[in-house]
């Protein structure tokens, strides 16, 4: 398919520049600027605006064009780190200035952006396409992280920040070409029911999918509990680091041997969701790999090694990928498209919660007396509960539409 070459093509050239970029501030504001403490505090005032932000980032998602939304995001890109070009290396207090707007950029860049790309690829593809389509961009994902890795790792502190720059203003104006080539076309009930939004508040948008998705309250529980694994890896982010070298007493090659398995794992359950999808529904696909996810977890507190731990990175990463595959789908088969942006940034905020709720309790609990095994123990107990409450409303729900059937006949 042509359309999905060019949508896989894009996000690849705009996930990589964002990726290097995002390295590159952090870089300078850390190592650089010497502002550790500033970039902590940052990273929880963007987390909180975020949070606060998201109902505003899901209706502006629904009330525009996704396809104008996702390029107006690149081409503000463009103007923003040429504005950076331009006025870096001034003074100090400038630098700091330019590189604090710089994140927020990139948190408001990745806010919106994702749940663009969700509403907009519900919206370009056919049903019978879904899994195909969120199997290639969760391959293209997971590659694109690896080469940003990659590509920062090799440039960031060997070239001049200058050059960097300008290759990432480069990727963004690649990226907007390709996006701009999109054959997207909004159909008249996408329209009409963009037209309906842009006429109320954005308060009133966010209630309306409030309102829409009490109306659903098992298809609610079910998106909430599949996005569990999300919210675990983060905190095992987190956590992971603390684990090996404190716990385990082991070096830096543990954790880098561990991401190079966790990305094999997670392009790998691209081609495997994809073929699975295949015979199996989306939520028992769901079901199946959140078990996986479980005993690679439970694992890693049962036999604390570090062989054990990279083993489990692999499955982490495999089952992790392959939820979101799962789940997107299931969302792009029984959410409504005049929904998607505000009902991915609803749940993005209850994500962020979640994180910080969970790094917040392990901060206060295992990790002060030094037993941080036991918080992959707190994760397994988390991720189990979430099994057994989207097991039993499959379950009740495949029950439900049995006893229909029967009625019928």
């Amino acid at each position: 398919m042509h359309k999905l070459r060019l949508l896989l093509a894009a996000n690849l050239i705009s996930t990589v520049g964002t990726g290097v970029t995002s390295y590159l501030i952090i870089w300078l504001l850390i190592d650089q600027l010497n502002q550790a403490v500033l970039y902590g505090i940052l990273t929880m005032v963007t987390m909180i605006l975020v949070f606060f932000a998201s109902p505003y980032l899901g209706s502006l998602v629904d009330r525009h064009s996704r396809k104008n939304v996702f390029l107006n995001l690149e081409i503000t890109g463009v103007f923003m780190l040429v504005a950076f070009l331009i006025f870096f290396d001034i003074s100090t207090v400038l630098n700091i200035i330019l590189v604090v707007l710089l994140i927020f950029y990139n948190t408001a860049y990745d806010s919106i952006k994702y749940p663009a790309l969700s509403a907009l690829t519900q919206e370009m593809f056919n049903e019978e396409e879904y899994s195909k389509v969120n199997s290639s961009l969760e391959v293209q994902g997971q590659a694109a992280l690896m080469i940003s890795s990659g590509l920062a790792a090799f440039m960031i502190g060997q070239i001049s920040t200058t050059l960097i720059l300008v290759m990432n203003v480069f990727t963004f104006i690649s990226a907007s070409i390709l996006i701009y080539k999109l054959p997207y076309r909004r159909s008249s009930e996408v329209e009409e029911q963009s037209k309906a939004i842009k006429k109320e508040s954005y308060w009133e948008n966010f209630r309306a999918s409030l309102q829409y998705l009490s109306q659903r309250k098992i298809l609610f529980i079910i998106l909430l509990t599949t996005f569990v694994p999300s919210i675990v890896i983060i905190v095992a982010n987190y956590l992971d680091p603390i684990f090996i070298y404190d716990f385990l007493n082991e070096g830096p090659s543990v954790i880098g041997t561990a991401n190079i398995f966790y990305a094999v794992g997670a392009i790998s359950a691209g081609f495997i969701a994809y073929q699975m999808s295949k015979k199996l529904p989306e939520i028992q696909g769901v079901i199946l790999f959140m078990v996986v996810f479980a005993i690679s977890i439970i694992t890693i507190f049962l036999v604390p090694h570090s062989l054990t731990f990279i083993a489990a990175s692999f499955f982490w990463g495999n089952s992790n990928a392959a939820i979101r595959v799962f789940r997107k789908s299931y969302m792009f088969h029984h959410v409504d498209n005049a929904y998607m942006g505000r009902v991915n940034s609803l749940f993005n905020a209850f994500k962020l919660l979640g994180q910080v709720a969970l790094i917040g309790t392990l901060t206060l609990t295992v990790v002060p007396m030094g037993q941080s095994n036991y918080g992959y123990f707190i994760l397994f107990i988390i991720v189990i509960v979430s099994l057994f409450v989207t097991s039993y409303l499959f379950l009740k729900k495949s029950q439900h539409k049995n006893e229909k059937k029967n009625v019928s006949i």
